[in-house]
């Protein structure tokens, strides 16, 4: 006896060491060895959340989706697996699962209608009450090891005939969990025994089958599980471990991927399929305050008014402010899937902390060709990029990731290794910080090293498991995504939006730039201010103020601008020729508008590097087009009466002006000398004989009774400087 009692404990040992090998570890990704080493690739996996608690319609909604899945699936080579996700409802609020709709979902999950598939619960957190039901009826069971499963009674103050029928049904069906230990989680009034037999078998059994063993003479110990007064509940840890009755443990949607064997991004969510609403925000060019609190506030709209259940961002970004960028990162990371699903697609490029924003959604997709990650419009320093880690860390693990590859696309400076696991075989990417994290980090060896310099392109990002995959078009992902009903795009007013779009493009900018130097350098060559001048302002207005929705420009441009044409103004109206503020304002001026068409004032990445050369060609261009329309302004439409008084004036026609201009001839004052009646400063008038005469100084101040002499005759402009002795009188 004693020798078979051995053979049999062998036995069984055998069998938990076999099934503990093929146990993976927590968060592995078989998925991903096996599909190096070539082997066939896994199976679909659908995933469909179960809101707690289980009220009203939930039962039949759920039933309807799995249903037009179940029907688009058709015939298909390998077993599809179905997640059934149990979470609460994410709204806040509470309430008992009813057990007529937790019983219908059970006998659904227990049908033949789902016999070609295979179920599993997921339990992330606790599951009490009917809605233990359910899970009992799906054929394996994973867990996170602190969640709980059990007190199914807990609602009902005693336990009808009905109620024990149903659950024994479902326990008997699927024979996940042995029926006393389910009967010792739905009645107070029971108590669960596990006996060890004398042939090395264990059974769990209620009182009165404990007495009959005993009178049979078959128990070799037993021991207490649940006893009367009590309500079975087991934290996922004993169920995986003490007692074997979940398959795995799983602490997010990453662990469960590895515990099935299948890549994180195999796993769908398919409780929308059909029924997504859907609602569009476009995130396009620089990430700054304004286009942030825009996208969050459309965001939040939409969550709190419920109008839709999916959020589809579609993001063309060259980066931008660190802060605005990690506020978006943290909010999309934070909503919860259960409410607003969010889905990207990098439709261009989604470079630095752009990258982020797009790939903490739910789904990330993105063209083939686009690029995510790398230098963007902005450089961090080691502090900015040491906070941002932080919030990209916080992040990952809300969506249950790994974070190395996120936090590499901004950080060119973080190495990020391939590291595969010693056992597994299991192949993740880790940098350092993350690798020593891990569970038995010594198992995890590094190979090679991630070239993220560049960031990656959207092939790549999915074949690192970043996005769910690739599409042309925003189109195609709708498709994939099965939405039936038409997208809503956000926006504002649309005669803002509108304007917006405008300000953005570049062809505007560079068109503002060509009327507004056109229109300056015409104003300057006429008397007095007048349209041109007007038309210039204006000009110039809206190119800075366009530069400003870019988030390129600020008050140190305007400064420049404004100070540049002071300094200008000053060389042409009150300093005779043309010296340091003529040349200062100038080189101000061009400044400004270079700085303004971009968010750097000195470029510090490869791709600041390549923008500067664009703004330049911006200033060049627009002068450059000045210059040109000038001339032929000049050559071929000045016969055009209607554009006649539009162009500049030839030098023998600027001549001739003049002298038509002239209301007297002062030429013969030149040489003659005179006296200041009023002070020069620089101009003022003098006394030459019996004529007083409006004079200017050549740039400095003269007092008043100074004698002067002309030194030159300009048309009516009467140049003096100061001589010693008295006037010519």
């Amino acid at each position: 006896m004693r020798q078979r009692r051995l053979l049999t404990w062998l036995l069984v040992g055998l069998v938990a060491v076999l099934v503990a090998a093929d146990d993976p570890p927590a968060g592995s990704d078989p998925g991903a060895a096996r599909s190096e080493s070539g082997s066939v690739s896994p199976p679909k996996v659908f995933l469909f959340p179960v809101l707690l608690p289980i009220t009203g319609t939930a039962d039949t909604e759920l039933i309807s989706s799995v249903d037009r899945l179940l029907s688009e699936l058709g015939e298909v080579s390998e077993r599809p697996i179905m997640i059934f996700e149990f979470r609460a409802d994410g709204t806040g609020g509470s309430g008992a699962s009813h057990f007529e709709r937790a019983f219908s979902l059970a006998r659904y999950l227990t049908s033949d209608r789902l016999s070609r598939v295979r179920t599993v619960a997921y339990l992330p957190s606790t599951v009490s009450g009917h809605a233990v039901l359910p899970v009992l009826a799906c054929e394996q069971i994973i867990m996170a090891p602190d969640a709980e499963l059990g007190e199914a009674g807990r609602d009902e103050s005693s336990i009808g005939r009905t109620i024990r029928a149903a659950y024994e049904e479902v326990a008997n069906h699927r024979r996940t969990i042995p029926v006393p230990l389910v009967l010792g989680m739905l009645d107070r009034t029971v108590t669960v025994s596990e006996v060890q037999l004398v042939d090395g078998g264990v059974r769990y059994v209620l009182a009165e089958e404990l007495a009959a063993l005993r009178g049979e003479g078959k128990i070799w110990k037993d021991s207490t599980v649940i006893p009367a007064g009590d309500l079975g509940k087991f934290s996922g840890r004993q169920l995986r471990l003490k007692y074997g009755f979940a398959s795995h443990m799983a602490a997010n949607r990453q662990e469960l991927a590895g515990a099935l064997k299948v890549p994180a991004t195999a796993i769908d969510d398919a409780a929308g399929l059909g029924a997504w609403k859907a609602v569009r925000v476009d995130v396009r060019g620089r990430l700054t305050s304004r286009t942030v609190e825009d996208a969050l506030r459309t965001i939040q709209a939409v969550r709190d008014k419920r109008e839709a259940n999916l959020i589809f961002l579609r993001i063309d970004s060259p980066g931008g402010s660190l802060l605005p960028a990690l506020q978006l990162v943290s909010f999309l990371a934070e909503t919860d899937a259960r409410s607003l699903r969010t889905v990207s697609f990098v439709d261009g490029e989604a470079l630095s902390v752009a990258a982020l924003a797009a790939l903490v959604c739910d789904e990330a997709y993105a063209r083939p060709d686009a690029k995510l990650g790398g230098p963007g419009e902005a450089f961090f320093n080691a502090e900015e990029l040491r906070h941002a880690r932080e919030v990209v860390r916080e992040a990952a693990q809300r969506k249950g990731r790994d974070w190395s590859l996120l936090a590499g696309l901004m950080d060119p400076q973080l190495e990020v290794f391939r590291c595969r696991h010693e056992e597994t075989g299991e192949v993740r990417l880790f940098c350092e910080e993350e690798r020593a994290g891990q569970p038995r980090a010594e198992q995890w060896k590094r190979g090679n090293r991630l070239d993220l310099a560049e960031g990656l392109s959207g092939s790549q990002a999915r074949e690192y498991g970043l996005i769910k995959g690739t599409a042309d078009d925003a189109a195609e992902v709708f498709g994939r995504l099965k939405i039936e009903q038409e997208v809503v795009v956000a926006e504002r007013n649309r005669v803002v939006a509108a304007i917006e779009r405008l300000a953005t493009q570049a062809w505007f900018a560079h068109t503002l730039l060509f009327v507004a130097f056109f229109a300056l350098i015409s104003e300057a060559s006429t008397p007095g201010i007048g349209v041109a001048g007007f038309v210039s302002s204006v000009c110039f207005l809206l190119f800075f103020w366009c530069q400003f929705l870019n988030g390129t420009a600020g008050w140190l441009e305007v400064l420049l601008f404004v100070g540049g044409l002071a300094f200008l103004g000053l060389e042409v109206f009150v300093l005779p020729g043309f010296g340091v503020f003529g040349i200062g304002g100038v080189v101000m001026v061009l400044t400004s508008i270079v700085l303004a068409s971009q968010t750097f004032v000195w470029p510090r990445n490869a791709y600041q590097l390549g923008q500067l050369p664009n703004s330049l060609i911006t200033v060049g261009t627009a002068c450059g087009g000045v210059l040109f329309a000038v001339y032929v302004m000049q050559r071929y439409l000045a016969e055009i009466p209607i554009l006649r008084n539009l162009t500049l004036p030839s030098w023998t026609e600027q001549e001739g002006l003049e002298r038509k201009e002239a209301v007297v001839d002062w030429s013969y004052l030149e040489g003659k000398r005179g006296v200041t009646t009023t002070q020069l400063t620089p101009s003022g008038k003098a006394q030459f004989g019996d004529d007083v005469v409006s004079v200017i100084s050549d740039g400095i101040l003269v007092p008043r009774g100074t004698a002067v002499r002309v030194a030159q005759v300009l048309g009516n402009r009467v140049l003096v400087e100061p001589v010693e002795g008295g006037s010519d009188g």
